[in-house]
C-alpha cells in the first residue's frame, strides 16, 4: 500500500505539473499545436491519479476496517479524491478546464500531507466504528471539495476582472472562464456545498445520539466553527438573493468562505481541542 499510495503522490505530482502548464502557457501562437497535447496529458494524467487514489482508499477501508477519518492526516487523502472527482465533473465544459491549474495542485498538496503524516496516526475509538459515519463524513468532504471549486471560481473570476479593468491581455486570458460564468458557476458550486454540509451536519447531530459517551456539545471547537462555516456561506447566498451581491464581492465571499473551511478542517484539528480530534 505504501508503494502504491507513493505511486499515487507521483502522479499527482505529474498532473499538477501539466495542468498548471496548460494554463500558464496560454494562448501563444508557437504552443498552438502543443497545447492540445497538454490539455490531454493533464486531463488522463489526472484520471489516472482518480483511479489510483480510488483503489488506495478502498485497500486502506478494507484492511483499517474503517473510514479514513481518524485523524486528519489520513481524512486528507479522500478530500483530495472529493476535490478530483469535482473538477473531473465540472470540466467536461471545456470552457471550464482552466480550473485544473488551481484545483489539482490543491489535491495533490493535500494527498502529499496524507503521505507524509500518513503514519503518525492513533487508533479510532471503537464507540465510533459505525457505518454511519460514512454518510457524514463522505457529505461533508464533498461539501468541502465543492466549497474548493466555488473558491477557485472566485479566484479566476478576479484574475479576469483584473485584467480587463486594467485593459491587459495575459496570455492566458482566452483561456479562463467569461466573468458571468465563474460568478454564476461559484454561486452554484456554493448552493450545492451548502445543501451536503447541511445534510452532514443533520446526519451527525442524530448519529451523535446513539454513540455512547459522546454528548452533543455546540461549544466543541470543531463544531462551532463547522457552524460558523455554514453561516458564512448562508450569508453569502442571502446577500446575493436579497442584494444582488455578484461579482467581486461574491468572489471575495468565496474566498472567505473557503478560508474558514480550512480553519475548521485543519486548524481546529492542529491548535484546539475538539471531540472531532483523534491523536
Amino acid at each position: 500500500m505504501h508503494f502504491l499510495f507513493l505511486v499515487t503522490v507521483l502522479v499527482y505530482l505529474a498532473a499538477s505539473i501539466f495542468q498548471a502548464l496548460y494554463l500558464a502557457i496560454g494562448e501563444r501562437t508557437e504552443t498552438s499545436t502543443l497545447r492540445p497535447r497538454i490539455a490531454q496529458i493533464a486531463f488522463w494524467g489526472t484520471c489516472l491519479g482518480f483511479v489510483l487514489l480510488t483503489l488506495f482508499i478502498i485497500l486502506w477501508w478494507s484492511r483499517q476496517g474503517h473510514f479514513p477519518m481518524k485523524h486528519w492526516t489520513d481524512s486528507t487523502a479522500f478530500f483530495a479524491w472529493a476535490i478530483t472527482l469535482i473538477y473531473l465533473i465540472v470540466m467536461r465544459v471545456p470552457q471550464l478546464r482552466a480550473i485544473g491549474g488551481l484545483v489539482i495542485p490543491g489535491a495533490f498538496i493535500t494527498i502529499l500531507i496524507s503521505y507524509s503524516f500518513s503514519r503518525n496516526t492513533s487508533a479510532l475509538p471503537e464507540n465510533l466504528e459505525t457505518y454511519w459515519l460514512v454518510p457524514h463524513i463522505t457529505l461533508i468532504f464533498l461539501a468541502y471539495a465543492i466549497f474548493f471549486t466555488a473558491f477557485g471560481f472566485g479566484v479566476l473570476y478576479l484574475i479576469a476582472e483584473k485584467s480587463i479593468r486594467e485593459k491587459k491581455h495575459t496570455v492566458f486570458h482566452n483561456l479562463l472562464p467569461s466573468l458571468g460564468a465563474s460568478d454564476e458557476l461559484g454561486y452554484r458550486c456554493t448552493i450545492l456545498g451548502l445543501i451536503l454540509l447541511s445534510i452532514g451536519i443533520m446526519i451527525g447531530v442524530v448519529l451523535k445520539q446513539y454513540i455512547e459517551g459522546v454528548n452533543l456539545n455546540w461549544l466543541d471547537a470543531h463544531v462551532f466553527f463547522t457552524v460558523v462555516t455554514w453561516f458564512i456561506y448562508v450569508v453569502h447566498i442571502s446577500f446575493r438573493q436579497l442584494w444582488g451581491w455578484r461579482g467581486r464581492k461574491a468572489a471575495y465571499s468565496e474566498i472567505v468562505g473557503f478560508i474558514a473551511v480550512l480553519w475548521t478542517y485543519v486548524g481546529v484539528k492542529l491548535f484546539l481541542d475538539s471531540a472531532h480530534t483523534f491523536r
